[in-house]
């Protein structure tokens, strides 16, 4: 019989848990945006391949950006002339390995399992350096960008703020506006984490549990269309933990901050279509892979039902 009592006590379970990190994520990534320019980061970049890389993920780590402010700073390192594959490895990493998301990665899970934030931060990075190697190998030196001059009013995360506005005054705008965007978006995956926890019999999750590849492209659907903050989808996909396998969970936290449905919409905002539709099915190939090798240590093989 279904409870829905519980229903209020899981929610704000969540809710409580998620929001420090979303705070701090919000303030780091304000920062960074209004006073760190596109300019900076593009002569950091080496331009030794290798280097470039292990750059670009450095990068990632050390200026912390949400999923909807980094992809314009990708489209204008490109535009600065940074290698398409190393834009495109900072685009994808940095919404993983800054430590705001780690942090908040590393709580969710301390408690049922540790090793995801290890399995997270390793399959991220591995993601986005195979799909940044293969997407511009597809594209051949070809131009990706759309050709007319765009600005984005409202990032994917609903920050309506100019992302290269100066000042204190400026940066407060930023962080108020960011708070009520993803505000929305964190409300909403909660909400349904909650429905599902609480009206989803448990013999579904039963099932699911013992079929990896249904369970994982049932989690990352789920990431791809509630479009979740990295600083929050942690504490939505620990609801799932010992009720669908850990590469599904693991599907769902690498898939979320790269591609979801608001920014595949910010990428068609300035990228060219067929480049974004390489992007998304490459990213969904690499993550579905990732998430079956760790099945297949966890369980003992590809299962499928």
């Amino acid at each position: 019989m279904i409870d829905s009592s519980i229903f209020p006590t899981i929610f704000l379970s969540i809710f409580l848990e998620a929001i420090p990190f979303i705070l701090m994520g919000i303030v780091i990534s304000a920062v960074i945006g209004t006073f760190v320019s596109e300019e900076t980061i593009a002569r950091i970049i080496p331009k030794n391949r290798l280097l470039g890389i292990v750059v670009a993920i450095m990068l990632g780590f050390f200026i912390p950006s949400c999923d909807c402010t980094v992809i314009p700073v990708a489209r204008r390192l490109i535009k600065k002339g940074v290698p398409l594959y190393i834009a495109i490895v900072f685009m994808l990493v940095s919404p993983i390995v800054n430590p705001i998301v780690l942090g908040a990665t590393t709580y969710a899970f301390y408690n049922t399992n540790p090793s995801m934030v290890i399995f997270r931060t390793i399959g991220g990075i591995f993601v986005a350096i195979v799909a940044g190697i293969i997407a511009s190998f597809l594209v051949d030196g070809k131009s990706v960008l759309k050709e007319d001059i765009y600005t984005i009013s409202s990032c994917s995360c609903g920050c309506t703020s100019n992302h290269n506005r100066k000042g204190i005054k400026n940066l407060l705008i930023h962080i108020k506006d960011e708070f009520f965007g993803i505000g929305s978006y964190l409300i909403a995956g909660i909400l349904i984490a909650s429905l599902v926890q609480t009206f989803v019999p448990k013999d579904f999750f039963i099932s699911m549990s013992s079929r990896s590849g249904y369970s994982i492209i049932v989690m990352m659907l789920f990431a791809y269309l509630i479009s979740l903050c990295s600083t929050a989808d942690s504490f939505v996909a620990k609801v799932f933990v010992n009720q669908m396998t850990e590469g599904s969970i693991l599907g769902f936290l690498i898939l979320g901050p790269m591609i979801d449905i608001k920014n595949t919409l910010v990428l068609l905002a300035g990228f060219k279509q067929k480049f974004v539709i390489y992007l998304l099915v490459i990213i969904l190939f690499l993550v579905f892979c990732v998430s079956m090798f760790v099945d297949s240590i966890g369980y003992g093989g590809y299962i499928w039902g």
